[in-house]
């Protein structure tokens, strides 16, 4: 039986709406232990999402968002989320 454990979807623009429908599949994933989204365009949005999804997953120990427009709300609220 194959599981993910790692994801790599960096530099592929998905913004906050990408953002968003990959958050709602790692609520639920038990096993990725690392998500890479290294320069996609997400905001403010995408960075709340991302939150809302670590406080349901606590598999996630490595979490790429460089090269990113998140901001300091965005970094705040994944943040509290840890």
């Amino acid at each position: 039986n194959m599981v993910l454990t790692t994801l790599s979807l960096s530099e592929n623009e998905i913004g906050d709406e990408g953002t968003q429908h990959i958050s709602e599949a790692f609520k639920i994933n038990k096993t990725l232990a690392s998500l890479d989204l290294f320069n996609n365009n997400i905001g403010v949005e995408g960075a709340w999402c991302i939150g809302e999804a670590l406080k349901m997953n606590k598999a996630l120990t490595t979490l790429d968002l460089g090269s990113n427009e998140i901001g300091d709300t965005g970094t705040q609220h994944i943040g509290e989320a840890l």
